[in-house]
């Protein structure tokens, strides 16, 4: 259920953390303990385990764990033992298989509130993962919102996480729309600031008819979206204030340490997922803040 500007955010109080054991997790952790504690919320850490053959022939025929299981499993709970000592409800999972399907699946079972990975790996790394799938195939099929923490955001966060600014990067779509609550959530229980920036497609760019047609399009679905009609965001001559250059807002990515992006993520057909190739890809890959993707419908 998507919220609106008066709901909450973490309606079923349940986060689902991913981790590969890599120093990129650390980082993943410390944002979903900062959301955890910001909303009460209890976190699920989920480790994908692909196991080799010969394990799986161990298993098979000796009926008892691996050495491999083994050890993910006391790996895990060895750090979700430091998480309850902050007074964080905490669950582990060690599941076997696919990362993504594992992944979505424990999302789906828990109706969980957000997912949050490091962009650096769930498995094998930020180049297998951007480039060739796991990260890609999450925010575009992941039923909740993800928090991805990418290689530059930087460290040194605390348990009482706070965002000096919301960041909501839009492109005049209905999908973006859909992020446009979460961003207005965040401002409001973080209380900072909440920012736009429509990005313009090339075609749009130079065509003024075709930018009030996008506008008033995506105001529109604003305005079903938003539950008190006479917001400001649902004003097309606002909006088109917003316009941004894709170079811009990068720039404004890199910089931005201390806040957070909201992004609107497009739902393609299979042939179109190539997340590499889009400004999302490069707003993930270079961000100095983390993004909390909300997949469009």
């Amino acid at each position: 259920m998507k919220p609106d500007s008066k709901s909450e955010l973490f309606s079923n109080k349940t986060i689902v953390f991913a981790t590969d054991f890599l120093e990129s997790s650390r980082l993943s952790l410390d944002y979903a303990i900062g959301f955890a504690h910001r909303y009460g919320a209890s976190i699920i850490m989920v480790h994908a385990l692909e196991l080799a053959q010969p394990a799986q022939e161990v298993e098979l025929l000796a009926h008892t764990p691996s050495v491999t299981r083994v050890s993910a499993k006391d790996r895990l709970e060895a750090v979700a033992a430091g998480v309850r000592r902050l007074g964080i409800s905490v669950t582990t999972r060690v599941e076997q298989g696919d990362p993504f399907e594992a992944i979505v699946r424990i999302v789906r079972s828990t109706k969980a509130d957000l997912l949050v990975l490091g962009t650096h790996g769930i498995h094998r790394g930020i180049s297998h993962l951007l480039l060739g799938s796991n990260v890609e195939k999450l925010l575009m099929d992941c039923p909740c919102p993800t928090l991805t923490i990418g290689r530059h955001v930087l460290a040194g966060i605390d348990q009482d996480l706070r965002f000096n600014e919301v960041l909501y990067v839009s492109d005049f779509s209905p999908e973006a729309a859909l992020a446009a609550p979460y961003a207005l959530l965040l401002g409001r229980d973080f209380s900072a600031p909440v920012d736009v920036c429509q990005l313009l497609s090339e075609a749009a760019l130079s065509d003024l008819f075709l930018q009030e047609k996008l506008s008033a399009e995506y105001c529109d679905a604003m305005k079903r979206i938003l539950p008190d009609a006479d917001h400001y965001w649902c004003d097309s001559g606002f909006q088109l204030e917003q316009t941004s250059r894709s170079v811009q807002v990068l720039k404004r990515a890199e910089a931005n340490n201390a806040g957070i992006i909201v992004l609107g993520m497009k739902v393609e057909t299979h042939l179109g997922r190539h997340l590499h190739t889009s400004f999302a890809y490069e707003l993930l890959a270079k961000s100095t803040c983390p993004i909390l993707t909300i997949r469009g419908s």
